[in-house]
């Protein structure tokens, strides 16, 4: 059965161009059931805002902030569906924007806040070994010069496996980390198949030009399986969102 499941996932990756890492494995078991590149390091995009976001409530938690507490955004990139102009808006409100709508305006100004080297710092605390923060969002000249931002499955999966113990922060904070990542989105990718009810996605996307990203617990039957697909040298520019969907639809089989 496991080996049935591997090699469907692996004949449909086959079909299609580029690098990919896939992990399938539920967060209470010491065996993932597809393990394809689990440890092949991926620029991050947008999923490397998951560990911003624990650094924040990390921080929340020591009493060194409040979700209450206001920042003046003043920098508002071009893409931002959320701020037009240059406006104040509570912590709370720029992690929740930063999870479920991938707003890179709110993101910017979280790393401001935390600064590279505590939200690296807390990265590591965390174990993830080959995740880092490099750059800012739409930072194309820091691109150039060699910068970039990184991530794992198998990062990835410690981060969840944590989260989901709550383990990592006071499980207040857990459950507020978890309520934001369940109401992502973008379901173009590991959601895009499954119509039943009784299942929940607790993830984060990551897209750029020929590469595209989700990772992120599905919550089905009391389990939490650990679902991450990692892609980059797509042929297609959006990168490949119905490949995503596809493995997520037999890994939903797999466990229902």
């Amino acid at each position: 059965m496991l080996k049935e499941l591997k090699d469907d996932i692996e004949e449909l990756i086959k079909k299609r161009s580029g690098n990919f890492s896939v992990l399938i494995q539920d967060l209470s078991s010491q065996t993932p059931v597809c393990d394809i590149n689990s440890d092949r390091s991926f620029v991050s995009a947008s999923v490397i805002k998951t560990p911003i976001m624990l650094c924040l409530l990390n921080q929340v938690g020591k009493g060194q902030l409040s979700l209450s507490d206001e920042l003046t955004v003043s920098e508002v990139l071009d893409d931002s569906l959320t701020f037009k102009k240059p406006r104040s808006a509570t912590l709370h409100e720029l992690v929740t924007w930063m999870i479920i709508d991938s707003d890179n305006t709110s993101t910017n100004a979280l790393i401001r806040l935390l600064g590279f080297d505590q939200i690296n710092a807390y990265i590591q605390e965390l174990g993830l070994a080959h995740t880092s923060l490099q750059r800012l969002m739409l930072d194309f000249d820091a691109i150039k010069q060699g910068k970039n931002n990184f991530i794992q499955n198998r990062d990835l999966f410690i981060l969840f496996k944590k989260l989901f113990a709550r383990s990592i922060l006071a499980p207040p904070l857990c459950d507020l980390a978890i309520g934001i990542l369940l109401k992502q989105r973008d379901t173009k990718c590991l959601p895009r198949l499954i119509w039943e009810d009784g299942v929940s996605f607790a993830h984060k996307t990551g897209g750029l030009d020929y590469l595209r990203h989700d990772t992120g617990v599905m919550i089905l039957n009391s389990k939490s399986i650990f679902i991450g697909v990692l892609s980059d040298n797509c042929d297609a520019i959006e990168g490949y969102p119905d490949l995503i969907g596809e493995i997520g639809r037999i890994a939903f089989d797999f466990f229902i």
